[in-house]
């Protein structure tokens, strides 16, 4: 055996580094597709956005090419929208005929495309629905609920097993038409400047009925009375109880007076 440090095995290290390397980047998709005329158009798009670069990047990945004269779709989108349908047509595992012919299934099969691993995808953008019954035709379809976004596998173009697999379908899988806005944070409105209630002017209260009947008896015990009740009241015998009672009405009114005093005092607090 040779020594780890050898230059017989450092030499044998580069070269299997070397192999490995090659084998890594040995997908070339325009070079696949250069071979076949009818999707020139489909190539040319995938170097435009950039595309190719990533399929080439890739070790296991199906290509889903659209023919000449079905690419209308792409027109009027911008650069970032067509990049992101052509990274849909790209499914990062390997399907061919044969592997078509051994997956049927009743239920649909979730395929991740190259548009998924970006991070962008949203609510299922980056990924296909594959229906294969084996009673009808082969359907890709977006996974993008009530997207009805759907096409029809055609043939088989060119594979290299398990490497490189390109298949073509009916139609373009136009999902911009129902990828969701970005999500744009709500802008938030200025607080709005809470204005002071007008000052209506204070009114004096309305007495209650309570009130008023206080109020009654005072005028009667304070009206002026007459020149000529004092002197009767003076010369006319009364009895013992009359004179007894007299002395009475002095507290009475004392109390009156105090309540009216009080009464115009709550008032004039209240109207200041």
């Amino acid at each position: 055996m040779f020594p780890m440090s050898s230059p017989a095995v450092a030499f044998f290290l580069s070269l299997l580094f070397l192999l490995l390397a090659a084998a890594a980047a040995n997908l070339d998709i325009g070079k696949t597709l250069s071979g076949y005329s009818d999707f020139s158009d489909f190539s040319s798009m995938l170097n435009e956005t950039g595309v190719a670069d990533q399929i080439n990047s890739l070790q296991t990945v199906t290509v889903l090419a659209v023919p000449n004269g079905n690419l209308g779709a792409l027109s009027g989108l911008s650069s970032e929208d067509k990049k992101m349908v052509m990274s849909v047509h790209v499914v990062l595992d390997y399907y061919d005929e044969t592997k078509f012919n051994k997956s049927h299934s009743k239920h649909p099969k979730i395929l991740t495309t190259l548009y998924q691993e970006t991070g962008k995808a949203r609510k299922q953008v980056g990924f296909l629905n594959l229906t294969n019954t084996g009673k009808g035709p082969i359907v890709f379809a977006s996974a993008v609920p009530n997207s009805h976004i759907e096409a029809q596998y055609v043939k088989e173009v060119s594979t290299k097993p398990y490497d490189l697999s390109v298949l073509q379908i009916s139609n373009l899988l136009n999902v911009a038409s129902v990828s969701p806005a970005p999500y744009v944070a709500p802008v938030a409105s200025p607080p709005r400047k809470v204005l002071a209630p007008a000052a209506t002017p204070t009114s004096s209260p309305t007495p209650s009925l309570a009130d008023e009947e206080d109020v009654s008896p005072t005028s009667s015990k304070t009206k002026p009375s007459t020149g000529s009740e004092p002197a009767a009241a003076a010369d006319a015998p009364g009895s013992e109880q009359e004179k007894s009672a007299a002395p009475a009405s002095v507290p009475c009114l004392a109390s009156t007076i105090l309540m009216i005093s009080t009464w115009a005092w709550f008032l004039l607090t209240v109207t200041n």
